[in-house]
């Protein structure tokens, strides 16, 4: 059960419902997340609150280095 405090603290935060039912904290400006590999075509990234999914694909280009999955 929440108490007044955590109410008071959470009332100006904004949160995502992922498709599991959780709720997370978004943050106010982005962030970047990093993986450094020597293998990126092993990797695959999952969107929790969309269910989309991305495998890399070997390409180093910022903004092309993941191709979206098709849904089963």
């Amino acid at each position: 059960m929440k108490n007044k405090k955590e109410d008071i603290m959470n009332k100006n935060k904004t949160f995502r419902k992922l498709i599991n039912g959780e709720e997370t904290e978004e943050l106010g400006s982005a962030v970047n997340l990093i993986i450094r590999t020597k293998c990126p075509k092993k990797w695959i990234i999952e969107d929790l609150e969309t269910g989309q999914r991305y495998r890399a694909n070997g390409s180093t280009e910022i903004g092309k280095m993941f191709t979206l999955i098709a849904p089963d």
